[in-house]
């Protein structure tokens, strides 16, 4: 992971603890952030982090069932990154 990423990480954590949210919704955004991430570039390692942090927020309790399965079912190897999609002549507007 590269020294950028780390320093996202804590900025975001810092502006999350100075707002009152459930753990849940702290599960979410922060999950959400890095599947935003993972849809973007689609790095292997980034979905394995996804995985992860989903498993680990719902054997905290900060994540019901039904969010974690969502959760899962949105890094499926059927839901492909954006960029694997498009195809090769279009560029990004």
């Amino acid at each position: 992971m590269n020294p950028i990423n780390l320093q996202q990480k804590r900025n975001s954590a810092a502006r999350l603890s100075s707002v009152d949210l459930t753990p849940h919704q702290a599960a979410v955004i922060h999950i959400g952030r890095l599947l935003v991430a993972y849809r973007v570039n689609g790095y292997p390692e980034q979905r394995a982090e996804i995985i992860g942090m989903a498993k680990m927020a719902a054997a905290l309790g900060a994540l019901d069932a039904a969010t974690h399965a969502h959760l899962l079912d949105l890094i499926s190897p059927d839901a492909t990154p954006a960029n694997s999609c498009r195809p090769a002549g279009l560029g990004v507007h």
